[in-house]
């Protein structure tokens, strides 16, 4: 392999180690309206050790979220700097989210307002990767209760709110296409110029 192939090799590598650390999921199953729509965006950022969350209501655009339920895998968890308003509660035998199934923890507004963002961090008695977020028996990582928000607040087809819910399995990262696609890439072109 010549200095060329090297250097971008490991300019390839160090893109991939930096931006392999956050990932963006999508809540897009309902247990009311159509599946297929980004109703919530969950933003999973590593943080030496802890995994901080940024949890953002999409669709439809008047309505907020008042739960919001995640499955981590570690023996110990603590939840801090959690958004004003919100409060922790883990009890998994009271998270058993509509169709989604049971969930191992849970963030709520204390006056159960629905809101537009929430921003927690979780630590666990390990540290924490994007690796540790699991899916429950039903294969969802992540479930929210989104509702009606606001004066000027109306319903949709009579309903005010719904359960949401994904992704079903763990996306891989795009950092780690791109990694793959560039190596593939550099191997071929490298083969080629042996010819």
């Amino acid at each position: 392999m010549n200095k060329f192939v090297k250097t971008l090799l490991a300019a390839t590598l160090a893109f991939a180690a930096t931006t392999a650390n956050a990932k963006t999921y999508f809540l897009s199953e309902s247990n009311t309206f159509a599946d297929g729509v980004n109703y919530v965006q969950v933003d999973v950022t590593e943080n030496s050790g802890a995994l901080d969350f940024l949890v953002k209501a999409l669709t439809p655009s008047n309505w907020g979220i008042d739960k919001f339920f995640f499955n981590v895998d570690s023996s110990t968890v603590a939840i801090s700097n959690v958004s004003a308003g919100w409060t922790t509660v883990t009890n998994p035998s009271s998270f058993n989210v509509s169709e989604f199934g049971i969930f191992n923890d849970q963030e709520k507004t204390q006056s159960g307002d629905a809101l537009s963002t929430l921003a927690f961090t979780v630590n666990g008695s390990d540290p924490l990767t994007l690796s540790n977020l699991a899916a429950n028996a039903e294969g969802w990582i992540f479930a929210a209760h989104q509702k009606c928000q606001g004066t000027s607040c109306s319903s949709i087809q009579g309903i005010s709110s719904h359960f949401v819910a994904g992704p079903s399995t763990v996306p891989m990262p795009a950092a780690a296409w791109l990694f793959g696609s560039a190596l593939i890439g550099f191997i071929g072109w490298s083969n080629r110029r042996r010819v």
